[in-house]
């Protein structure tokens, strides 16, 4: 798998979850608003639904933040390879240049 694959699958991977937050934060705007209405034992239920929906999304954007510094740091390896092959392959094309004057045409 090239780089490039690699880059498309984390784009999508990452639209998942920009996805995954934005419905977890409509489902969090209509607890608030319920919580506003209810009273009581409901009321706790919610807050603590809040909560937990509230920590959910948290560690969604954890994971997102965690996979975003991940391919960051693979593709700026790769870019760091990409950039020292050329390099590598003009200083073999010298050196062999040198070596075969040196030796002589035959």
């Amino acid at each position: 798998m090239n780089v490039r694959e690699r880059v498309q699958i984390a784009k999508g991977k990452l639209r998942e979850y920009e996805g995954r937050l934005r419905q977890l934060e409509g489902r969090l705007a209509v607890l608030r608003g319920r919580a506003e209405q209810t009273t009581g034992r409901a009321r706790l239920r919610l807050i603590r639904a809040d909560r937990r929906l509230r920590a959910a999304l948290d560690a969604s954007v954890e994971r997102m933040e965690a996979a975003i510094k991940a391919l960051q740091s693979r593709l700026e390896s790769t870019l760091r390879e990409t950039r020292a092959f050329p390099r590598g392959v003009r200083a073999g094309i010298r050196s062999g240049a040198k070596t075969y004057r040196r030796l002589g045409r035959r």
